[in-house]
Order: C-alpha cells, then sequence, then structure tokens
C-alpha cells in the first residue's frame, strides 16, 4: 500500500503528534483540491423528507449552489470512501481512500 493512502484511526498517540521528526507527517485523503472524490445532486422534488433522493448531478459545487437557489430544493455534497487496513507494521492501522470516479453527467 502506499505510504500516505492511509489515515489512522484511534491510535492515541496525541503526545507523539507535538513532536517534529521527519517523515512523519499526516496526509488528509480527499483534500487534494478540496473537493476531490465529492460530487452534487440537487434534490429530487417531492421527495421524502429524511431519506436523500437525488435528481440531477453537477459538476462543481457552484453550479449546485445556483441551481438550488433558483429552484429553492437542497442540494447534496457525497464522498465515497472505502475502508483499507495496513498491517505493515507492529499495530495495524485502520484507515479510509477516496474512491475517485469520474462524475456521469445527468
Amino acid at each position: 500500500m502506499a505510504a500516505g493512502a492511509t489515515e489512522a484511526v484511534g491510535q492515541g498517540k496525541d503526545s507523539e503528534a507535538g513532536r517534529s521528526s521527519r517523515g512523519t507527517r499526516k496526509v488528509r485523503m480527499g483534500q487534494a483540491n478540496g473537493v476531490d472524490g465529492q460530487r452534487f445532486f440537487l434534490a429530487k422534488p417531492g421527495g421524502s423528507h429524511g431519506v436523500p433522493e437525488f435528481s440531477k448531478e453537477f459538476p462543481g459545487e457552484a453550479e449546485a449552489m445556483v441551481e438550488s437557489l433558483k429552484t429553492g430544493l437542497s442540494y447534496f455534497v457525497v464522498s465515497e470512501w472505502r475502508g483499507i487496513a495496513d498491517f505493515s507494521g507492529k499495530k495495524p492501522q485502520l484507515g479510509r481512500e477516496a474512491v475517485r470516479n469520474a462524475p456521469k453527467a445527468g
């Protein structure tokens, strides 16, 4: 597995996080461009409350926001993740990686 592909979950090493040493930096997954891995959908008109129902997908949040203002409908920001495990060290590391699928126009 790639070295920067995991994000540790619940290790309890807060005291070590403050130490400065080379090669130990925390990489935030899915945050390279701020919206990496995110998809934007307008809510379906007349959809049931509490259950998300999507209608049209937009290429970016700005377009979804403008359409939300025009129609009075809400919009959804969806991100997809896959759980991963790294067993290369002494302690297994649990993490996540963004699923990178090209948005489908529609």
